[in-house]
């Protein structure tokens, strides 16, 4: 395996890997040290998707959202949970029949009965991590594309430079803020309908008011931010004009041209991309009918590191506390139920919500 810099990319992580022995165990671990290293690691090689969820189990265990798992596995079930179980049962087979289990599909294409067949199905993402609102293990994207993805983009910026260009006393003060995550409508996927995005919901913030650290690393150590870049409620203990500001001062040096490595992409490739202190965004609009189609896997890296940052979470920070992640989904499942009940009722009692995400049962 051998690596080269990314093209049009400013910032000191990030690479390309090429000429990858995808049959030599020993080339297989050090390319996912290296995608835990450098955050962004593109390869332009056309792999089948088996082949990169095969490399990817032996970096570590493969990852869902945690409420998706829950809802997947029936740990939580009945009727406030039946649409988005249907939407994260993860139809692959009905796009390519040899999908493998643990990835997932971005797609427009529907079902015979006008289900959505993947995830994000339309429109532009904002800003974005997987499962933002859980101070977790690092994971590693594999994003690829598989078909009808000419013209179509993707953008990544690794939080890691912004935060060493940071004063020392800003650094300090990072490493000391906690977040507070809410989640807003639409707001990270704007062009998404209503039960996608309280799919998505489940997957980022399942509840507002979960807190983590604004701070993180990755597995290899590498220090950077995790920024909430659409769940923003302010930092505990903060005003939150004081909050917006100190928000406003650190978006101010992430967002920068120079960090940003956008992939132009071709059928065929792939981008490795770190979940803790690097984000990604789609800027491409997709249409009704557009036929982009990427396989997306998630794993942890906990085969081959042994550090803090590698380990899979074990407690969630809601409101202050921290709860034990069986406790978390039981709180998570109650505020469900009480969401369904009160649409529920608010149906008999004959007030409309026609744009709400139950709309799609039957009273």
């Amino acid at each position: 395996m051998k690596t080269k810099p990314l093209s049009n990319y400013g910032a000191s992580v990030g690479v390309e890997a090429y000429d990858i022995d995808w049959d030599c165990q020993e080339e297989i671990i050090e390319l996912g040290k290296l995608c835990a290293s450098q955050c962004i690691v593109f390869v332009n090689q056309n792999i089948p998707v088996k082949k990169i969820n095969e490399v990817m189990i032996a970096w570590g265990d493969p990852s869902m959202a945690l409420i998706h798992e829950a809802i997947i596995s029936k740990k939580v079930h009945g009727r406030h949970w039946r649409e988005i179980f249907l939407n994260v049962g993860y139809p692959n087979k009905e796009i390519d029949e040899n999908m493998p289990k643990y990835a997932s599909i971005i797609s427009y294409k529907k079902s015979k009965k006008n289900r959505p067949l993947g995830f994000f199905q339309n429109g532009e993402l904002n800003w974005h991590s997987d499962q933002c609102a859980f101070d977790d293990g690092q994971r590693i994207i594999g994003l690829q594309s598989l078909s009808g993805t000419e013209n179509s983009q993707t953008q990544f910026l690794c939080t890691h430079d912004a935060y060493e260009s940071l004063s020392s006393q800003m650094q300090s003060m990072v490493k000391e803020l906690i977040v507070k995550h809410k989640w807003v409508d639409n707001f990270m996927a704007p062009g998404l309908n209503s039960l996608q995005n309280v799919t998505l919901r489940y997957n980022m913030i399942p509840m507002d008011g979960m807190e983590t650290r604004l701070y993180s690393e990755t597995a290899s150590g590498l220090p950077g931010m995790k920024i909430p870049s659409h769940s923003f409620d302010g930092f505990v203990g903060m005003s939150r004009a004081e909050s917006d500001r100190i928000m406003d001062e650190i978006k101010k040096v992430t967002y920068k041209e120079k960090y940003i490595y956008t992939q132009n992409w071709q059928d065929g490739q792939i981008v490795f991309m770190d979940q803790e202190i690097t984000l990604h965004k789609r800027p491409t609009n997709i249409q009704d009918g557009d036929q982009r189609t990427m396989a997306r896997s998630i794993f942890y890296v906990n085969k081959i590191f042994n550090s803090q940052k590698s380990q899979r979470l074990t407690h969630i920070r809601y409101k202050g506390d921290f709860y034990s992640v069986d406790d978390f989904i039981d709180l998570v499942d109650k505020d469900r139920k009480r969401i369904f009940e009160e649409w529920n009722n608010k149906g008999k009692l004959g007030i409309s919500e026609s744009s709400h995400e139950f709309k799609h049962l039957k009273k």
